[in-house]
């Protein structure tokens, strides 16, 4: 079965890298998309599986920052050079992914086994258009090497007696625009991640921001009122939740607030962890989002990406506590919990979660 190869350098546009992967990944299914940093197990003979890999895909996607040419050498020592000239050696579809302002070289600054890649007709990601700009290359990916995914329609529960439902939604935050208030899972430094970081943190950041017409980020409004409310008192507890306004998210998404709360914890030299009590982090989100008379959250699952908590045991615990907090708070005004499963690991893993629950819980509303 063919599939899309992500190329790209490690010093430059990890990333955008890793977002590709994981659009990918949810669009085209996980078996036909490989990310070399994501893709090999370990143990496995990374030239081996490297080289296995692509010349069973369909196309490589080469993705190019503004210094790409700057690092290029001999492909004996660069990697990202002798994967490209696999990949026209064995017939592959080359498709340079520009960043932000990159821009293709010119042929007679390529070495000969890759300078064809001057002529491969090039698409571009910037921040700003980021949605717009991948479904363009998904579907352009779908015609080559087979059909995309439709992302699943949300799927959704309902605890008896309960007037609030709970659900399962699949895909990217950034399509998401029916929640009033947006959880941001934080560090215990309260410091959001990088704008060019596409963890929820950074796409929070990013779209919570003013952008001027190029894209650049000239106010700064979540990460800066964020800012000014913990400055005197980090590091918080874990479990502590700060809440902001949404900034531009309220316009383009219909976010009210967002509620960051400390589901990671970091220490010097000790790298980040998830916080020992993910279900506290829930009902302290909840708590709040009543006071602020919300009526629709949504989560991501909380400490997986950069706390690296597992999956599986994340999904368990935060739903249970969702469900707990619903059972001691018969007359909430809530009426939707919300929960995101960005990779299909993610959704299946919720999904599976709700299977396991007692009876009490029932599906009402599965649209296929």
């Amino acid at each position: 079965m063919g599939g899309v190869f992500v190329n790209y350098r490690v010093r430059e546009q990890p990333g955008y890298a890793t977002l590709l992967h994981r659009e990918l990944a949810a669009r085209l299914g996980p078996d036909r998309a490989f990310l070399a940093s994501r893709s090999i197990r370990p143990g496995d003979d990374f030239v081996t599986t490297v080289f296995d890999t692509l010349r069973r895909c369909d196309v490589l996607l080469a993705v190019m920052g503004p210094q790409w040419i700057e690092f290029l050498t001999d492909p004996e020592r660069d990697w990202v050079h002798r994967e490209i000239q696999e990949a026209f050696s064995c017939g592959l579809r080359v498709i340079p992914v520009l960043v932000e302002d990159a821009e293709l070289p010119d042929a007679e600054l390529l070495p000969g086994g890759i300078a064809a890649l001057a002529r491969c007709q090039a698409v571009r990601i910037r921040h700003y258009s980021i949605d717009s700009d991948l479904d363009r290359l998904i579907r352009e990916l779908g015609r080559t090497t087979g059909n995309v995914a439709v992302p699943d329609s949300p799927v959704e529960f309902r605890l008896n007696g309960s007037p609030c439902g709970l659900e399962v939604v699949s895909g990217s935050i950034r399509r998401v625009r029916t929640a009033d208030i947006w959880v941001n899972s934080e560090n215990t430094d309260m410091k959001m991640a990088r704008h060019n970081e596409f963890s929820v943190s950074g796409i929070i950041r990013y779209w919570g921001a003013v952008h001027d017409d190029a894209g650049r980020v000239v106010d700064d409004l979540v990460a800066d009122e964020l800012e000014a409310k913990v400055r005197d008192h980090r590091p918080v507890a874990p479990g502590t939740v700060v809440i902001t306004d949404a900034g531009a998210l309220s316009a383009s998404h219909n976010v009210k607030h967002i509620v960051h709360v400390a589901a990671v914890h970091g220490e010097p030299g000790a790298g980040y962890r998830q916080v020992l009590n993910i279900s506290w982090c829930v009902t302290n989100v909840l708590t709040h989002a009543e006071r602020l008379a919300a009526r629709t959250v949504l989560f991501p699952l909380l400490g997986t990406g950069v706390g690296g908590a597992e999956v599986m045991p994340t999904a368990e615990r935060m739903v249970t506590a969702a469900i707990d907090y619903l059972r001691t708070n018969p007359d909430t005004a809530l009426r939707k919990i919300s929960f995101l499963g960005f990779e299909e690991r993610e959704r299946q893993a919720l999904m599976g979660v709700f299977a396991d629950m007692p009876v009490v819980i029932r599906k009402y509303n599965e649209r296929r």
